[in-house]
């Protein structure tokens, strides 16, 4: 099976400020649409992942300020930071776009043009609420005791000359567009997005040159600089080729990765900019919840920001990466500890799924020289593997992440089970045959767990896949079909994979 042409599928994550070094919540995000694009091409598609970093802005110039250095060399060192992060993390993207790439600037004066021939762009005077560290206008409604809705910080009045991006013909149509679509996930917030869409007012779409010089200058007018979320949530064009014609290759994008707290910017800003500019608009916008700690957001004061370098380096990435989806249902808060993450690990990663693997594949290479072939068709008592195998992978189709693991889980348990009542230990005493038969059954349990570990977990399951003979499994080159998945070979030539999940010191 090769991939197909009319499958093809467009993921982003946000692209990450460089104002601070990348945290767990950054990880979260890009490790979740890295688990969505491996399984794409795991069953054929031709995927485009795209992340990157955001690197204009007031905050960047300010960062950069305080260090002494340009906002354009804090940059160059930032971006290399979160590139190294996504490398221990296992994380295939296929592009990371920069603000400060050439080709992005080129795309949103482009963009920007595009919007101003619809009639959309009007110079006007703005009064009224800002949050600098978001760089947002606040409406008067929202800003709660002066104070920011979205961080909780102080926010200042400001009054400036800006230009307007006019919404007014484009609300109904919006409204009816998430009325009556899968646009934003999970459904819960849908309600949250038409209610800030009824409220809002034309958007202001420029600083001040003098106030932020660290951005795009507006064309025809260097007075101004393009406002941060114009800029930034352009990449997802820019990052496959707008405006050229290779950007059809992949737009409209299939799902939008984004935190909950840009949902306003990515759910009625950005499907406004592109019905103006004559785009199509993104299937999806998925906003998932937030880590806290003990029950609070992370913050600096709080010094409770968890760093995923020092995460990985001690429990490593697939330890991380299926805590983080294991642990809460993708979308709603989670509350991260190191002492839960260690829970996981020696229980289920260590006890369950590692040990499970280890001595299955140790038994076969030390009682048949790791060749273990069918003696009959598998077959399972109390488990449909098929029905188990779908679930899963509409679970994965609809981005529920946590009870994709669920399913998982549960032929995990179901493996054990089956080797523990089955006891081949005892039965290789007595009947070889009917031994390898229950051997050749634990192999191909094994052939359906990895397939469906493998994106949440992609060094394990190379590594077993690898060690029973399937290397075909964790090669995203060769896309899988059900049949490929469920249906029996003749043999297995099996060796021992090692213990995949060693225990951690301390």
């Amino acid at each position: 099976m090769s991939y197909q042409e009319n499958l093809k599928f467009y993921i982003t994550t946000p692209i990450y400020y460089v104002n601070d070094k990348p945290h767990i919540g950054h990880a979260y995000t890009t490790v979740a649409a890295d688990i969505i694009a491996r399984y794409k091409r795991q069953i054929g598609y031709k995927v485009f992942f795209l992340t990157g970093t955001d690197e204009h802005g007031r905050k960047i110039e300010k960062a950069a300020e305080e260090r002494g250095i340009s906002p354009k060399e804090l940059a160059d060192e930032m971006h290399l930071v979160f590139k190294k992060l996504w490398q221990n993390l296992n994380i295939s993207y296929n592009k990371f776009i920069r603000t400060t790439d050439e080709e992005h600037q080129e795309a949103v004066i482009y963009f920007w043009k595009k919007m101003k021939e619809s009639g959309d762009i009007y110079k006007g005077k703005y009064v009224g609420w800002y949050c600098v560290p978001c760089e947002s206008f606040i409406p008067s409604s929202q800003a709660e005791d002066v104070k920011c809705p979205t961080c909780g910080r102080p926010v200042e009045i400001l009054e400036e000359e800006s230009y307007f991006f006019s919404v007014g013909k484009y609300k109904q149509k919006l409204k009816e567009y998430i009325e009556s679509s899968g646009f934003v996930k999970p459904d819960f917030r849908k309600k949250e997005v038409l209610n800030a869409l009824e409220d809002l007012g034309d958007i202001s779409i420029t600083r001040p040159r003098e106030r932020v010089r660290w951005g795009i200058p507006v064309p025809g007018d260097e007075r101004f600089t393009i406002y941060v979320w114009v800029d930034a949530l352009t990449n997802y064009l820019s990052g496959i080729g707008y405006p050229s014609q290779r950007a059809n290759d992949f737009w409209p994008a299939d799902i939008h990765l984004i935190g909950k707290d840009i949902l306003k910017f990515h759910a009625i800003y950005w499907p406004m900019f592109l019905m103006s500019a004559g785009l199509e608009l993104p299937k999806m916008v998925f906003a998932h919840g937030w880590w806290k700690v003990k029950g609070e957001k992370m913050s600096k004061s709080l010094k409770n920001i968890v760093d995923p370098f020092e995460i990985v380096s001690l429990f490593g990435a697939d330890a991380l990466r299926y805590f983080m989806f294991r642990e809460t249902p993708f979308g709603q808060d989670g509350d991260f500890s190191e002492e839960g993450l260690r829970t996981r690990y020696e229980n289920e990663l260590a006890k369950d799924i590692g040990n499970l693997f280890l001595r299955i594949s140790k038994f076969a290479e030390s009682n048949f020289s790791g060749k273990v072939r069918k003696v009959s068709p598998p077959s399972f008592e109390g488990i449909d593997i098929e029905n188990s195998f779908l679930s899963w992978k509409s679970s994965m189709e609809n981005v529920d992440l946590f009870k994709a693991l669920g399913e998982i889980f549960n032929l995990v348990s179901y493996a054990n089970r089956y080797i523990d009542q089955n006891a081949p230990w005892s039965k290789i005493k007595i009947n070889r045959e009917e031994t390898e038969k229950i051997i050749f059954n634990c192999a191909y349990l094994v052939k359906v767990i990895v397939f469906m570990l493998y994106p949440f977990c992609p060094e394990t399951g190379k590594k077993v896949a690898q060690s029973f003979g399937i290397e075909w499994i964790a090669d995203e080159s060769k896309p899988k079909t059900k049949e490929d998945i469920l249906n029996h070979s003749d043999f297995f030539n099996i060796k021992s994979t090692g213990i995949l999940f060693p225990k951690i010191g301390g």
